[in-house]
């Protein structure tokens, strides 16, 4: 695991999120030897794990080290670790009616004080991530971090230009996540340079700093949709925006 750290860690975007999930394979497996690997001790993790997606990821880093010991000739048999099966993909998307229930909400809302409400619009920030998903099918973390200045180790939005840099220069991308550039939508470009104008320097902005607005979102569609039983999460718009395109 530690030759696999060492060598992985310089290939992969998010090296930290990496040793971390080594970290949950070691606290379990770390006093055991290859010989232990079975599909007994393999269901064992995932029961004692308590997340069947989380125990998933975690064995499947630990079936690359395991194989990349075998490549290396560390060891000389064959060990097969046994990955839980992956959960059903999400296909769910959003009708046009259910995108702007969002987006009126996400607008509307302000803060109270004293039971009156304030001029504050604290997910005035989910709403400009909602339109940037629906218009560019970004993944969401691709749109939040977005500058509109070039800074290092985030995407940026050329407004002069029209031009959606979604990865950083010297980024690590695994090839089923590439992100190229792409070119910013009509429509999408005027609220974009409209939110430049009035000061934004990230696109996703709240109080000054690119906002992460998972947990905002998540509030927001309980708001909106408080009976529906549903699983509205904002890669939700990433399908949306690609049903939308076929349909068209």
């Amino acid at each position: 695991i530690a030759t696999y750290l060492k060598e992985k860690g310089k290939s992969v975007a998010r090296p930290r999120a990496l040793a971390q999930r080594m970290e949950s394979v070691l606290l379990w497996w770390g006093e055991r030897t290859l010989a232990d690997i079975s599909r007994t001790t393999c269901k064992e993790y995932c029961d004692q794990r308590g997340s069947n997606s989380a125990a998933r990821r975690e064995l499947e880093d630990l079936r690359s080290a395991v194989n990349m010991a075998i490549a290396d000739g560390v060891c000389r048999h064959t060990i097969i670790v046994t990955v839980p099966d992956a959960p059903p993909k999400r296909t769910s998307f959003l009708e046009p009616s259910e995108v702007a229930k969002l987006l009126w909400e996400a607008y509307s809302q302000r803060k109270t004080f004293k039971g009156k409400p304030t001029k504050h619009h604290p997910t005035r920030h989910v709403a400009r991530f909602i339109i940037c998903a629906l218009y560019t099918g970004s993944r969401s973390a691709r749109i939040w971090r977005a500058s509109f200045e070039k800074e290092e180790g985030r995407p940026y939005v050329d407004v002069e230009n029209g031009l959606f840099y979604r990865t950083w220069q010297g980024e690590n991308v695994p090839q089923n996540k590439r992100a190229p550039v792409q070119r910013i939508p009509s429509r999408l470009l005027v609220h974009l340079r409209r939110w430049r104008r009035l000061g934004a320097r990230y696109v996703c902005e709240y109080q000054g700093r690119a906002a992460d607005p998972k947990k905002a979102f998540a509030k927001l569609v309980r708001a909106v949709f408080p009976n529906a039983d549903n699983n509205v999460v904002r890669h939700t718009f990433r399908h949306t925006a690609a049903t939308w395109l076929m349909q068209r």
